[in-house]
């Protein structure tokens, strides 16, 4: 295959992704997430079954894919490699799409995120022999900043994203000495 034809794949294979995405979180704001089939977003994506699957498994793969840029900032502060620049422009994008975090802060999305999150920082913490599993670290972390995050979105907490972002950065930690 030539260097353009694999190119133009790529180009091809992201818009299909962002369709895929943007069908999502269309009926995410239209319906209970639960209520929403895969079926239902491979037609509001305009994609046929065997592309979506060549991409996905399932509705919640999407969700995952979705956020995971989002949790990578979040990833790296809880593992104690956080970039304030990073987060605050994480926050600073979320922000204007709060709408929508406040769907996903609802169970059973939140439980999927959690793992999700969790599974991010687990990746990136380092193995210990005489402390706690790094898995459960990991969930405490993904529940407390998820928490947070959720209460700052909807208005239960405020502060700036700035503010909110140096919080996370430096006390939301779960490096073992």
């Amino acid at each position: 295959m030539t260097y353009d034809a694999v190119r133009d794949l790529d180009r091809r294979s992201q818009r299909t992704r962002a369709a895929i995405f943007d069908a999502l979180i269309r009926l995410i704001f239209s319906q209970r997430y639960d209520a929403i089939r895969t079926a239902d977003v491979i037609e509001a994506a305009g994609v046929g079954r065997s592309t979506f699957y060549e991409h996905f498994r399932n509705k919640d793969d999407v969700l995952v894919a979705v956020i995971d840029p989002v949790f990578t900032p979040l990833a790296a502060a809880a593992a104690g490699r956080g970039a304030r620049a990073a987060l605050k422009a994480m926050l600073d994008h979320i922000w204007p799409q709060r709408a929508l975090a406040r769907v996903l802060f609802e169970p059973p999305v939140l439980t999927k995120l959690q793992r999700k999150l969790a599974g991010m920082i687990e990746a990136r913490l380092p193995e210990s022999v005489d402390g706690p599993p790094t898995a459960l670290i990991a969930m405490g972390a993904a529940a407390g900043q998820l928490a947070m995050l959720r209460m700052w979105l909807v208005g239960e907490a405020s502060c700036s994203a700035e503010v909110f972002a140096e919080h996370l950065l430096t006390t939301c930690m779960c490096v073992r000495s």
